[in-house]
């Protein structure tokens, strides 16, 4: 009769052995799915795509606009993460400046694994950079062959200025940028047409922000306008800064409140729109 006893309780004992092995077995089997659906899943989020911007304050004043937009627009339009964009620029840069400021090893050089790269340059050059011909065209090929070498499979893409100079000078400009584009065999993204035409059909003023000395605005009007102000260290005075046309109605007769050709958020929106259009074919 003990000895029946006993053979029971080692058959007991045998069974929630095998069961808690079986268990275990199950457990490993789960972990190791999930952890596949984990590698699945972060290379799915991993962009097919990197897309880096660089360029002047025209380019720098969009960050967190104009680069989230592209990303954005085009990840939605392909239903998964299929690009990641990084917006790496400098107000007052030139394409010499990027270089003598050491700008270039800190903080272009150290991206990785990017497959196009925007250059918009040439307004600052423009101003900076006399005799202009000469030094913009040695300037960018310069940068040109830096890039070349540094991402040697990234699609280098040549973007030519906004209408910030006026029209004769953009035009000086950009021929320029046409031609480096030609000579090295590579991509040209023209936003000049387009951007000219948006604000022809917007207003000349509607995507440009107004920068303006505080203390040159009327002495009634600036209770208003000093929440839009503050300490611009280079003009080394307060500077009203607004990027709507809301104050236009009182101020817009200023000599000098439209001057500024920066882009507003709508500019850099509109240089987005044109930047997924360009771009948007090539992913597909």
């Amino acid at each position: 009769m003990l000895l029946f006893y006993f053979w029971e309780i080692v058959n007991y004992v045998s069974q929630k052995t095998i069961l808690f092995q079986m268990k275990k077995i199950f457990i490993s089997i789960l972990a190791s799915i999930c952890s596949l659906n984990s590698i699945e899943t972060n290379a799915q989020l991993k962009p097919n795509y990197k897309i880096l911007l660089i360029g002047d304050s025209t380019t720098e004043g969009g960050k967190g606009i104009l680069d989230t937009t592209i990303q954005k627009v085009i990840n939605t339009e392909k239903g998964e993460q299929t690009v990641e964009v990084y917006c790496s620029s400098r107000g007052g840069e030139t394409a010499f400046s990027v270089f003598e400021s050491g700008r270039y090893e800190r903080e272009i050089k150290m991206y990785q694994d990017i497959d196009y790269i925007f250059v918009r340059y040439g307004i600052n050059d423009f101003i900076k950079r006399k005799p202009f011909k000469e030094n913009f065209s040695a300037d960018m090929n310069n940068l040109i062959s830096h890039l070349k070498s540094d991402f040697p499979k990234a699609k280098i893409v040549l973007m030519t200025i906004i209408p910030f100079l006026d029209p004769s000078n953009s035009k000086k400009v950009n021929n320029i940028i046409k031609s480096l584009a030609s000579d090295h065999k590579l991509e040209l993204f023209d936003i000049y047409p387009a951007y000219s035409k948006a604000l022809e059909k917007h207003g000349s003023n509607s995507m440009n922000i107004r920068f303006f000395p505080l203390k040159d605005i009327p002495e009634k009007y600036k209770g208003i306008v000093i929440k839009y102000s503050s300490y611009v260290d280079w003009m080394k005075q307060k500077m009203v800064t607004i990027n709507t046309n809301e104050l236009d109605p009182i101020l817009g007769n200023l000599d000098g409140w439209y001057k500024d050709k920066h882009p507003n958020p709508t500019g850099y929106r509109l240089i987005a729109l044109e930047t997924i259009n360009y771009i948007l074919p090539k992913l597909n």
